[in-house]
């Protein structure tokens, strides 16, 4: 029995039958990695709680959006900066203005002489168009506009010897510099002794590689000036010094200073081969330009007249693309420019009319015109009249090809009892609107097809209705048989109509 007892386990020094793991205790005191700590979320008093629910008919707040933590600014300081680079730059627009397009005046000069010496007939509108697509024929007369009541707030400054017209003074006095003081100086090169003195560098143009100088003589402005004239008219000129090389080396100095014998100086206009005349630098010969020729070269228009391609090259672009819109409007309906030729071509004795009809296209011609009377003219000049007449729109292929029908048919546009249309090469009688276009050669043809139709289809009706006449007697007795001619009488004074048909349409 003692021995059973003592074989028996003591189970109480096993405490309670907890199998975890002591990594897996509170109270171990141990830690695998790091554990991630709570975060401090602040308080928020205006939200709902959670599971929360709004009665049924409530509304939130016009502006109350939900907010999931604090606003976070865009930039330190608190201000909300808007996304992008910046503000978009400004875009320019056309000028403010009333751009009226007139013909040139030489060129309309030139145009009306020609009309003067021939008789052909030109349609108004291509006249119109010929003047567009030239922009040295297109005068342009630009107005400021300006409230009712009120004075324009913009003005032009104009170059009185080419037209260049700009809205500052200064492009214009620039412009008159660089391309009119050869008008008043003569420029030519003479020797000079090379320089003297000791140079430690030499700029070099980075560009073009021309060596301009030492940096501390006097001409060296006016020589990057000079270059920037000729060569770079782009730049600026902090733009082109950014460009200019200091060399060092004492060869490309001495290539310098040989090369600076030649000097180019100005002298008044027509005294170059003159001895003893004084001459002018540069500067000296723009300075004495401002003070003498300037101030009368320089004009400010109240309206501005200039030609449509020296407008196109102004520097100022509002009054390019001002220009620039009214051309294109121009173009697709030409009133403007036809209302003007009207009155130019009025004034200078031409001659309008109106073909087809009352809206039909207009034409101008020199020749007055005026409708053929055949009674007092020989035969072979009223074959060829009678003949347009009845084909309008024909050409002079069509023409009938006796002996001197072209010299008849010369004589009668010369004298405006002809028209002859320039574009198209044809000739239409005189009428109220004369016949033009390429749908009257198809009526003409019509007609003169109709006529010779016309008898063949009647002639086989009438052989077809002689045998049902001739077959009548057989049918009938004696006594019908001698009604017989009365019954064909009919048929005879049917077979003539369609002859008196035929002659009215062919007179």
């Amino acid at each position: 029995m003692e021995q059973e007892e003592s074989s028996k386990l003591d189970l109480g020094s096993l405490g309670s039958f907890d199998f975890t793991p002591d990594w897996a205790k509170k109270d171990a005191g141990v830690t695998v990695g790091k554990v991630r700590p709570e975060r401090d979320r602040p308080a928020s008093t205006d939200k709902k709680p959670f599971g929360e629910r709004r009665q049924f008919g409530e509304k939130r707040p016009f502006g109350d959006k939900r907010q999931f933590g604090p606003k976070k600014p865009f930039s330190r300081d608190g201000e909300r900066k808007p996304f992008g680079r910046g503000p978009a730059p400004e875009r320019q627009r056309p000028l403010d203005v009333d751009v009226k397009i007139l013909p040139e005046t030489k060129a309309l000069g030139t145009i009306i002489r020609k009309l003067q010496q021939d008789a052909h007939a030109y349609k108004l509108k291509d006249l119109a168009y010929f003047f567009l697509d030239n922009p040295e024929s297109v005068l342009l007369k630009i107005t400021p506009r300006a409230a009712e009541g009120a004075e324009p707030q913009r003005s032009f400054f104009q170059c009185k010897a080419c037209g260049f017209a700009s809205v500052n003074e200064a492009d214009v006095v620039e412009h008159a510099l660089a391309a009119h003081i050869s008008d008043y100086y003569d420029a030519k090169e003479i020797e000079v002794e090379p320089p003297k003195g000791n140079f430690s560098c030499v700029a070099k143009c980075g560009l073009s590689g021309v060596l301009l100088g030492p940096p501390n003589i006097h001409e060296f402005g006016a020589t990057v000036r000079e270059m920037i004239r000729t060569r770079y008219p782009d730049m600026s000129e902090e733009q082109y010094r950014s460009k200019i090389e200091m060399v060092r080396d004492p060869e490309v100095i001495e290539e310098w200073r040989k090369g600076a014998v030649k000097k180019t100086v100005f002298v008044p206009k027509g005294q170059a081969e003159v001895e003893g005349v004084a001459t002018l630098t540069r500067e000296q010969a723009e300075g004495e330009f401002r003070r003498t020729v300037l101030p009368s070269l320089v004009d400010r228009p109240k309206n501005l007249m200039i030609t449509a391609d020296i407008a196109l090259k102004s520097p100022v672009k509002p009054l390019v693309w001002a220009v620039r819109d009214a051309l294109e409007a121009e173009r697709r309906s030409p009133y403007g420019m036809c209302f003007a030729l009207r009155g130019a071509f009025h004034h200078r004795k031409l001659n309008f009319f109106r073909a087809n009809d009352a809206r039909g296209p207009e034409f101008v011609t020199s020749a007055e015109l005026k409708e053929f009377d055949p009674a007092h003219a020989i035969p072979e000049l009223a074959a060829v009249a009678k003949f347009i007449a009845e084909h309008p729109c024909c050409d002079r292929t069509e023409l009938p090809t006796a002996e001197g029908t072209l010299q008849h048919l010369q004589w009668l546009v010369s004298t405006g009892h002809v028209v002859a249309f320039a574009k198209m090469g044809v000739y239409s009688a005189v009428e109220k609107f004369p016949k033009y276009g390429p749908q009257w050669k198809k009526r003409s043809a019509k007609k003169t097809d109709s006529p010779a139709e016309q008898p063949v289809v009647q002639e086989q009706s009438a052989v077809q209705e002689q045998p049902a006449a001739q077959e009548q007697p057989a049918a009938q007795e004696q006594p019908a048989a001698q009604e017989q001619p009365a019954a064909q009488e009919p048929i005879e004074e049917k077979k003539e109509e369609p002859q008196n048909e035929a002659s009215t349409q062919l007179a």
